[in-house]
């Protein structure tokens, strides 16, 4: 299990990471029923806390002439209206509940790969609860904690040189981050070399990225024995994607489902099933009229974050619940995922390999843009295709002309030319979702 000293180290630093991994651990074994009613009752203490707390919800309420109290069953908590990405937007500052102070909470930005990218307010304790989900994740995949773990992420800061104290936590936790924002061969070498020196080894990372390691192995016939297993997120797992993964570490491929503004919404077991975790989100299944039957749109409250609520928020995802129990005996119930979240890579002419969310990062603080897209149609050429809003100004013209310039300061990609095109509409996906990259060269 996991060493005194992971557990000393996240006590000194006052994280209860490892309390909420505990209490998981013990309700995945519940019955489906009890952890829908426990999952109910989670949701009415935030309806009320919401309600008395933050100025958005005690308008939505008075607005749809019910209080907390009035909501006794699923189909009560139906009628309240939808979250949307816009909504947030426009509401931020009356979201955030006044039961803590904005200043000490946490300021995040989702991925923007379904939609506009939004900014959200987190306190401590919703990171807390995240991490103690993917610890519980880990374990449905057979961690034990005596593992190291490998995570193959997008994080700029993973980029600079590791503190003494980074070193020593490392060390303490067991827990290697290798930064997945740009990456070629000779990077993935390295990644290879690293994971084949902690022993016993999980890997945790995107879906893209992995895809692309496991690609190279194949083709340089590398092996590797020390992985027991591999999760991956932040994008839709296609099964050809996991066939290749699996057949490069040699070992099994399990997916996890989350979202930077409602982490932790499900996660498969050993039997390969997508389990909700009822503990951590609510989730609905709404018929969409431009969708088949099998196609549900998601909507899902999250059930840890007190500070800034997410009630009923329409994440841009679709899934099928599916009925029965899951082989493993747990009982948190079943999903089978339709169409997830997806992002593309930028290729250079060198053959380095840019991740998506950079560029997106690019069109932060341009308020005035309504919506974008970078699209690569070679490698020395990017389209970016920009929707203005009714506040566009010069300013944010500005910004948008300086963005080539620092595409190629961050990344080196000095041949690169970027097109600016300003339109009316761009293309949504097949599930009605807004990409905002897309690779055409690979």
């Amino acid at each position: 299990m996991h060493s005194k000293a992971q557990r000393l180290l996240a006590l000194i630093r006052g994280r209860k990471r490892y309390a909420y991994l505990d209490e998981y651990e013990r309700l995945q074994w519940f019955s489906r029923e009890r952890l829908l009613n426990l999952q109910f009752e989670r949701m009415k203490q935030l309806l009320a806390h919401a309600y008395v707390s933050t100025p958005y919800y005690r308008d939505l309420f008075r607005e749809v002439g019910c209080r907390p109290d009035d909501i006794r069953t699923c189909q009560d908590f139906a009628k309240l209206p939808v979250l949307t990405k816009k909504l947030v937007k426009e509401n931020v500052d009356k979201m955030i509940s006044n039961s803590f102070l904005k200043s000490e909470l946490k300021a995040n930005t989702s991925g923007g790969s379904t939609g506009e990218p939004l900014s959200f307010y987190q306190d401590q304790d919703v990171f807390e609860q995240m991490y103690a989900n993917q610890m519980l994740a880990l374990k449905m995949a057979g961690w034990t904690g005596k593992e190291h773990i490998v995570q193959l992420w997008g994080n700029p800061k993973d980029s600079k040189k590791a503190s003494a104290f980074q070193r020593i936590r490392e060390a303490f936790t067991k827990m290697t981050i290798l930064n997945a924002y740009k990456y070629n061969e000779d990077v993935i070498k390295h990644w290879i070399n690293v994971i084949r020196s902690k022993g016993n080894t999980y890997i945790y990372g995107y879906v893209s990225v992995l895809t692309d390691v496991a690609d190279y192995m194949l083709r340089e016939k590398i092996t590797i024995v020390n992985v027991k297993g591999v999760i991956t997120s932040a994008e839709q797992l296609i099964s050809w994607q996991r066939e290749l993964i699996k057949k490069a570490f040699q070992c099994e491929v399990y997916d996890q489902y989350g979202s930077r503004e409602i982490p932790g919404i499900s996660c498969e077991c050993e039997k390969r099933k997508m389990h909700l975790l009822t503990h951590s989100a609510y989730v609905e299944f709404i018929a969409d009229s431009d969708q088949p039957e099998n196609m549900k749109k998601i909507v899902v409250t999250s059930l840890s974050n007190f500070s800034m609520p997410f009630i009923r928020y329409e994440i841009g995802d679709y899934a099928l619940p599916k009925e029965g129990p899951c082989a493993c005996g747990r009982g948190f119930p079943i999903i089978e995922m339709k169409i997830g979240r997806v992002t593309d890579r930028f290729v250079t002419p060198n053959g380095n390999k840019i991740y998506g969310t950079f560029f997106v990062r690019q069109m932060y603080g341009i308020d005035g843009v309504k919506n974008f897209q970078f699209k690569q149609t070679d490698p020395r050429h990017i389209f970016l295709y920009v929707v203005r809003g009714s506040q566009f100004s010069e300013s944010d013209s500005e910004k948008i002309e300086k963005i080539e310039g620092k595409i190629r300061e961050a990344t080196g990609w000095y041949g690169l030319s970027l097109s600016v095109k300003y339109v009316e509409e761009i293309p949504k996906t097949m599930g009605g979702k807004h990409r905002h990259v897309v690779c055409e060269v690979e």
